[in-house]
């Protein structure tokens, strides 16, 4: 096993750090990746955890694409490229059935792009894919290592299937649990998000290119297509951006798509100051920029602005050639565009069409794919409330089990819309409790509350609908309340009035308000939409085989009303600067469960925090410690979280901000030194003045603990001057 018990922020990072004569403590690194302790380091090879040599479950070798690299065919085929044939490169057809190709260029044998969806598994028109649970889902395990092995996975079914571009991962924030598409990334901070993101990215990568999608601001769904996000530069590069950012340069994204919605007046696809200045420029992305499906609404504002490829037709980019040979668009822009779509196809190994380019289709939901996608839902799977040891299951006691709610006996999914994947099977909770329960258990189930009359443990299935939450244009969109329906709210508290104890199971994609039902269950547990094999995940934790280790990566509310305003009816959205855990900070809410906050079958304490002595650089590495024991009496995996503030700043900043994490398994009464490293960097505000990254040289306190609101541990440490540290 990979030896580390390092933190989530363990990456390839150049920085010094003055120790000024401290000792540090000794770390316990014998634990791996395969266990519940960090979920590791996204530079894995993908040998690991499951995965078998030569790369994800036996494909070819991974790709080593990290290094930005020209292909000197590169610029022989640009040129022997005519006008039109440029063109062809940079849109869809014309005219085709197929809505997710670009087309092949015999002539020179160029291969086209055949770009698939797939944040959950590969999405086909027909055909089967493994379903893992949604990128939520995942986000919630706090697991680099299993997310950068699901998109391996992922990435690897999509090349055994014939396609050569991925559009993920989704990683747009959420900036209201009310979005339609909450269930598509990685929740409500920019820093997780691009950490998990950066995982995501590097896993599919070792396969095909990866789409980092939506770009920019795009956290609203019902009017996704023509909202105008107006946001200050501030809380544009330090909420909607600094993810992105990350994933662009430390995981050298291959494609950005860019998002339906205007920013500051400007729709993303003809935005020259995000695609052209940031994206490009600033940030210096090699790849390519795809509009969202349709999302282009122009041909010579959207060439100047910085889009590579319209898709999924050439609607616009038809005119190309006219507006070339009428000066409306230079020469030099087609040819940055097509250098630019070519280098990621020789990158990759398939722009031409006489060098074979084929996966192994074996490997499309193949035993070591639908393990993993087990593996991602139990460990995803958060436990919210256990009164009086409701849960496990013991099966040797609870000979009556009753599995209540229309979703008993139906695998929920996900929204069926652009992430939608089809997969062979899918086990439902009530076939995966009852084969956990075994024939010496009676396990029963009714779509009302009849099956639970008596029953030992009654657990009742809740969910949300793809008509509850999606996307807009399959019949979903964003939510107006965060309640379950009434029905269900009422079968809550009919099972509990019945039956011995009651475990509620909600499986939706954001929060859940409970006001009117909390009181009536015994237990609670976030499944999300857990994927193929989600009903055995959810057997595993129910019965206590594995132990709860998710966390939430949103904050819950107690009420709609306790969030920011959504304005998602409205043509024109004010992005605030505060949402999430931060609003809460900055309003003093108490939420219903906060950021981070995930219960276990055992119970640990935390201690003995230390933090370096001396002065740090602003590109330093900052590696914190400390001791996390178990003081239950079961094994169980605790998520220690350490978060940033700067108490004495005079500028607008958060109250506290996460920057690292640690993941870590542990035996009854035992007790070991966890290390969280704090990227200096990711500590930087965005200064409007200088308009740039500015790390304040002043004190920073970290506090430690299990959750946002439940932070024990702090100290401090100063920033000093780039290029001196002073040992204090």
């Amino acid at each position: 096993m990979r030896a580390t018990i390092l933190a989530a922020t363990a990456f390839a990072f150049a920085g010094t750090l003055a120790w000024g004569g401290c000792d540090r403590p000794p770390i316990d690194r014998s634990a791996g990746p395969g266990g519940s302790d960090l979920g590791g380091n996204p530079y894995a090879d993908g040998t690991e955890a499951g995965a078998q040599p030569g790369g994800i479950c036996g494909d070819a070798p991974p790709l080593d694409v990290r290094a930005r690299t020209t292909d000197p065919r590169v610029a022989s085929v640009l040129s022997g490229l005519s006008l039109a044939e440029k063109v062809d490169q940079m849109a869809g057809p014309e005219l085709t059935p197929d809505m997710f190709i670009t087309a092949d260029n015999e002539r020179v044998g160029v291969r086209g792009f055949r770009f698939r969806d797939g944040p959950r598994g590969v999405r086909l028109e027909s055909g089967t894919a493994t379903c893992f649970p949604v990128a939520v889902a995942r986000a919630a395990a706090w697991d680099l290592d299993l997310e950068y092995r699901v998109g391996g996975a992922i990435g690897a079914e999509t090349r055994g299937l014939g396609h050569n571009c991925l559009l993920a991962p989704t990683v747009n924030v959420l900036r209201h649990p009310g979005w339609g598409r909450a269930q598509e990334a990685y929740g409500e901070d920019p820093w997780l998000t691009g950490m998990v993101g950066i995982a995501s990215t590097r896993g599919i990568q070792t396969r095909v290119p990866a789409c980092v999608k939506h770009f920019a601001a795009n956290n609203i769904e019902d009017t996704r297509m023509t909202n105008n996000a107006v946001i200050d530069e501030q809380t544009l590069r330090e909420v909607y951006a600094r993810h992105f950012e990350m994933i662009v340069k430390e995981a050298d994204a291959a494609c950005v798509m860019a998002a339906y919605n205007k920013v500051n007046g400007q729709y993303c696809c003809e935005n020259p100051p995000l695609l052209r200045d940031l994206l490009k420029g600033e940030w210096g992305f090699d790849g390519f920029v795809v509009s969202d499906w349709f999302a282009a609404k122009s041909t010579v504002e959207s060439a100047l602005g910085g889009l590579d490829v319209e898709m999924p037709f050439r609607a616009n980019y038809s005119g190309l050639q006219l507006a070339v040979s009428g000066g409306q668009v230079p020469q030099e822009v087609i040819d940055e565009a097509v250098e630019r779509i070519l280098r990621i196809k020789f990158k990759f190994g398939f722009a031409l069409l006489n060098e074979p380019y084929v996966g192994d289709p074996a490997v499309v939901e193949s035993p070591a794919h639908t393990s993993l996608a087990r593996e991602a839902a139990r460990k995803g799977m958060v436990l919210l409330k256990n009164d009086g040891g409701a849960l496990p299951i013991d099966a040797a006691k609870d000979k009556r089990i009753a599995v209540v709610g229309k979703w008993a006996t139906q695998a929920r999914l996900g929204d069926a819309g652009s992430s939608n994947v089809t997969p062979g099977y899918a086990v439902a909770p009530y076939l995966g409790i009852r084969t956990r329960a075994g024939s010496g258990a009676q396990v029963t189930t009714s779509q009302d509350a009849s099956a639970a009359a008596g029953a030992d443990v009654a657990v009742v299935v809740v969910a949300l609908t793809q008509q509850d939450e999606g996307e807009a244009w399959n019949g979903g969109g964003d939510r107006d309340s965060l309640d379950l329906s009434p029905d269900q709210e009422q079968l809550v508290r009919d099972t509990a009035a019945v039956a011995a104890r009651t475990v509620v199971v909600i499986e939706a994609g954001g929060p859940i308000t409970m006001e009117r039902w909390i009181g009536d269950a015994d237990a609670i547990v976030m499944a999300w939409y857990p994927g193929m094999e989600g009903g055995r995940a959810l057997a595993d934790v129910l019965f206590g085989d594995f132990d709860f280790s998710g966390r939430l990566v949103q904050t819950w509310p107690k009420r709609w009303e306790d969030e920011p305003a959504f304005g998602n009816h409205q043509a024109e959205t004010e992005m605030d600067y505060w949402h999430g855990y931060r609003h809460f900070d900055k309003t003093g809410v108490e939420p219903l469960f906060p950021f981070g906050f995930g219960l276990s079958y055992s119970t640990f304490s935390h201690s003995n925090l230390r933090i370096p002595c001396g002065t740090i650089t602003p590109g330093g590495l900052l590696r914190v410690t400390a001791d996390v024991k178990n003081t239950g009496a079961r094994a169980g995996s605790e998520v220690v979280q350490a978060y940033v503030s700067t108490p004495d700043t005079t500028r607008r900043r958060f109250v506290k901000e996460l920057k690292g994490f640690a993941r870590v398994t542990l035996s009854p009464d035992e007790t070991r030194t966890v290390e969280i490293p704090i990227r200096i960097p990711d500590l930087a505000t965005w200064d409007t003045g200088t308009k740039s990254w500015l790390v304040e040289p002043i004190r920073h306190e970290v506090r430690v603990g299990p959750n946002a609101r439940d932070l024990p541990l702090s100290g401090s440490f100063v920033v000093g001057p780039a290029g001196k540290e002073v040992a204090e």
